[in-house]
C-alpha cells in the first residue's frame, strides 16, 4: 500500500507517465485520512494534514513511471433555478435547516440530492432538475456538527 502524506506540489510534465486515478465524492475529498483503491487497483492510504481538501486534478503520488490524480465523482444533485430573491432565500433557508452544503453557480443553487428538498421544491413550484454531476460545495463561513 502506498501512503500519501502530502499532495504533490510541483508537477512539471506528466506526458509519458502512466496515469491512475482515485475517484472521490465531495465528502471524501474533505477527509484527510482514509484508505482508497485507485481505478487500476492500487491501495492508497491517504494521511494528509488535518484540514486538507483534495480538489479534482490534485496529484497525490508521482514517481518516474506513474502518477495518481484525484478525480471528482459524479453524484446525484439537485440544480435549483430560483426566479427571484424571495425564492432564493426560501430555498437557502430550507437547505440550511437540513445542514446540506450548497454550490452557487450562474444563478443556480446546487445541493446533493435530498428527497425532502425535492418534495419542498415541488410543493413550492420552484424550478429544479435532478442531475448526476460533480459537486464542489462552498467552503465559507462557520459550520457546526
Amino acid at each position: 500500500m502506498l501512503i500519501v502524506r502530502s499532495k504533490v506540489r510541483e508537477v512539471k510534465d506528466l506526458r509519458g507517465l502512466e496515469r491512475d486515478t482515485v475517484v472521490l465524492n465531495w465528502e471524501d475529498r474533505r477527509r484527510p485520512r482514509q484508505r482508497v483503491r485507485t481505478t487500476k487497483g492500487v491501495e492508497l492510504g491517504i494521511a494528509l494534514p488535518t484540514g486538507t481538501v483534495m480538489q479534482e486534478g490534485d496529484v497525490l503520488y508521482l514517481n518516474e513511471s506513474r502518477y495518481i490524480v484525484v478525480e471528482a465523482e459524479k453524484e446525484d444533485v439537485i440544480v435549483i433555478f430560483p426566479e427571484n430573491l424571495s425564492q432564493s432565500a426560501l430555498v437557502a433557508y430550507e437547505i440550511g435547516n437540513r445542514h446540506l452544503p450548497i454550490c452557487l453557480c450562474k444563478g443556480t443553487i446546487i445541493t446533493p440530492y435530498n428527497r425532502l428538498i425535492e418534495e419542498f421544491l415541488k410543493k413550492e413550484s420552484i424550478k429544479y432538475e435532478c442531475r448526476k454531476e460533480t459537486f464542489e460545495p462552498l467552503r465559507r463561513g462557520n459550520h457546526h456538527g
